[in-house]
């Protein structure tokens, strides 16, 4: 589960003048490597939204503020989808009948990491955030296609992103978790 955590919360502006989009639709590849060398291989799909939102206090004080949120599909080897709005993660495991809900207290924040990304050469990045480092690559379009780094049960995850699909419309309720009423609730 710490996999799906350590994946989510994506905001996004890199330095270097990488912009990445308000949404986008890609496939994507991951690998989990463990300390004995057993490797998992997940496939599947990832749809982004970021929203921008302004709210209006008592007083009539308005403030801005946005919110990332993601969805992935998984569909190889299990059919799983991860939501998360960067606060709340939901798991809908088809294969188990069930779905988790946490709060995420410790995940990844790849928008503070892309802000301190440092360019070591055309297309690649690296940034250290919480004592772990990330390696951040991207195409010769300058679109996200690799995030590599060591999560703290010391696996070794590379996500490899393909079809990249920028700026594409996302609706937000493709966002959403669904789950058949016969599922079973766990609560994390």
């Amino acid at each position: 589960m710490k996999h799906f955590i350590s994946l989510l919360a994506l905001g996004f502006t890199l330095n270097a003048n990488i912009i990445l989009p308000e949404n986008f639709t890609t496939d994507f590849q991951q690998t989990i490597t463990n300390d004995k060398g057993k490797v998992i291989k997940y496939g599947g799909q990832v749809l982004f939204k970021n929203l921008h939102q302004i709210s209006i206090d008592v007083e009539g004080k308005e403030s801005e503020f946005s919110r990332s949120l993601f969805k992935w599909s998984y569909t190889s080897p299990t059919q799983k989808e991860v939501c998360t709005d960067g606060i709340q993660l939901i798991v809908v495991d088809h294969d188990l009948e069930q779905v988790s809900n946490y709060l995420i207290d410790d995940g990844i924040n790849l928008e503070k990491i892309l802000k301190i990304a440092n360019q070591i050469s055309t297309t690649t990045y690296q940034a250290t955030y919480k004592e772990v480092e990330y390696l951040i690559t991207m195409d010769k379009e300058q679109q996200l296609k690799q995030i590599v780094y060591v999560d703290n049960l010391d696996n070794k995850v590379k996500i490899i992103f393909n079809n990249m699909n920028y700026n594409t419309g996302v609706e937000e309720r493709k966002l959403e978790c669904n789950a058949p009423q016969e599922y079973d609730i766990i609560k994390g």
